[in-house]
């Protein structure tokens, strides 16, 4: 495991992109020879790609460090294998409705401008986390999903970026001990 996480990890971005790509084409592969499922390859491919997603972040953690104190009850490696292991079972209750028929299909083309934005959002958060932090970072990524995908309510538009902020810092920070970057904009006022 360890080789393969060192193997991931030494892996640029693009191919990252690379190999989801082919993760996907093999998915989608599969998924022809069944006429039942067809009807629903874009959600299992989302799917798919979720647990590629996931199985990349845990194979990851085998990489990682990890100190030789007794008293460290977690690592870096906690949250992204606990978000592993959270989302097999999520993936598969999503699964068994396409299996038996039960989902909505797919409809026949979906809103490319609005996945463009969302996608362009998320890239531009990721890069942010660096300058403005996680908080803020994650705070407006929330925002701008929330509005493109028609939501106006301010009520939500505000009590859910706020609500996951100190969701976040309590889990994480406080109860797992995993330090999320303040971005060099507050570094200096927060330590």
């Amino acid at each position: 495991m360890a080789q393969i996480g060192r193997f991931f990890a030494g892996q640029g971005l693009l191919m990252q992109i690379v190999f989801l790509g082919i993760v996907l084409a093999f998915g989608w592969l599969l998924i022809r020879p069944f006429k039942k499922l067809r009807p629903y390859t874009g959600q299992i491919l989302v799917l798919v790609g979720i647990f590629w997603i996931g199985l990349l972040f845990f194979f990851v953690t085998f990489s990682f460090r990890v100190p030789r104190f007794a008293s460290v009850a977690t690592t870096g490696a906690t949250v992204p294998r606990f978000w592993f292991y959270v989302l097999i079972p999520i993936i598969l209750l999503a699964f068994i409705p396409m299996l038996k028929g039960h989902e909505v299909p797919d409809t026949k083309s979906g809103n490319l401008r609005r996945v463009g934005i969302v996608f362009v959002t998320l890239v531009l958060s990721l890069v942010a986390f660096r300058y403005i932090g996680y908080y803020l970072s994650s705070a407006i990524f929330l925002v701008v999903v929330m509005w493109v995908l028609d939501s106006r309510n301010k009520i939500e538009l505000i009590a859910i970026p706020v609500g996951w902020v100190i969701f976040s810092h309590f889990f994480f920070v406080r109860l797992l001990y995993v330090r999320l970057p303040i971005g060099t904009l507050f570094a200096g006022l927060f330590g």
